[in-house]
């Protein structure tokens, strides 16, 4: 009976051992991974710090409870998800207010072309009515002098005669 127990136990610790091995094995990857696509995101920002946190949390998988359970290793990967979370989201505010800028930049720039378009229309017509104008008055200042010529000719046959 003893012989059929013994290796019945050594089996169930062998398998409960591999297969703590194998997951273990599968969160480390898991979170490997994870690290690999927030540390591609910005290296810059946020790496060094989100290497500081990879780091803790991978000390601390498999631990016994008397070291840190496995709440807080989720606390210590939630705390990580948010701070890269805030660094995202601020740059997306930035993001849009750039482009909230850029919108008013251009909205100002319509507006004084389309000022500048107005005021050229006009200063176009004005031209146009003052040249016009101009040809008016030379046909009349050319009407006036024909007459002051044939006032003056008749002018100096009346003194002739």
């Amino acid at each position: 009976m003893i012989a059929a127990i013994v290796p019945a136990v050594l089996t169930l610790i062998g398998s409960l051992t591999l297969s703590r091995r194998s997951q273990l094995r599968k969160n480390t990857e898991e979170i490997q991974k994870l690290a690999r696509q927030l540390g591609v995101n910005d290296e810059k920002t946020f790496h060094a710090e989100f290497s500081e946190q990879y780091n803790k949390i991978m000390d601390n998988i498999g631990k016994t409870p008397n070291d840190k359970a496995l709440t807080g290793q989720h606390q210590d990967m939630l705390n990580t998800l948010q701070k890269d979370f805030q660094v995202i989201n601020s740059r997306y505010e930035k993001e849009d207010d750039c482009y909230r800028k850029f919108t008013a930049q251009q909205l100002d720039l319509k507006e004084t072309l389309d000022n500048f378009s107005r005021d050229y229309a006009k200063v176009i017509g004005l031209n146009a009515k003052l040249f016009n104008e101009t040809i008016a008055l030379k046909n009349e200042i050319d009407k006036l002098k024909a007459a002051n010529k044939e006032l003056r000719s008749e002018l100096s046959k009346g003194k002739d005669m």
